[in-house]
């Protein structure tokens, strides 16, 4: 959503724009910065202000490739050249309470 509401905004002060929205200048700055989550009557403003569906807010989930060297975390960096395993994993997204995480999902098992 960041991105998108950064690219809807354009050129126009982030402070015009916020005024427009009825907000504070911080709170489209840290929403800009993925610091905030926005509430329902700030998607509404926005929905109203870019004409736009509450839908179109919100990207689409994508997969990422997570690779991962297979030495348990805190245990050392492996040696240079070492083979890598490769996960299919979720893009990182925010919880509820804004803290960054990947949803969980079952390992796939190893031989």
């Amino acid at each position: 959503m960041a991105r998108y509401i950064r690219e809807r905004r354009g050129k126009i002060p982030q402070r015009v724009f916020a005024r427009k929205i009825g907000v504070a200048q911080s709170t489209i700055m840290r929403i800009e910065n993925e610091d905030q989550n926005v509430t329902l009557s700030t998607l509404e403003a926005l929905c109203q202000v870019f004409h736009a569906d509450i839908a179109e807010l919100f990207p689409p989930l994508e997969t990422t490739r997570v690779y991962s060297s297979g030495v348990p975390l805190g245990l050392g960096v492996p040696e240079r050249g070492s083979a890598a395993t490769v996960h299919d994993e979720p893009a990182e997204h925010k919880t509820s309470t804004g803290k960054r995480g990947r949803k969980k999902t079952p390992s796939p098992a190893r031989k």
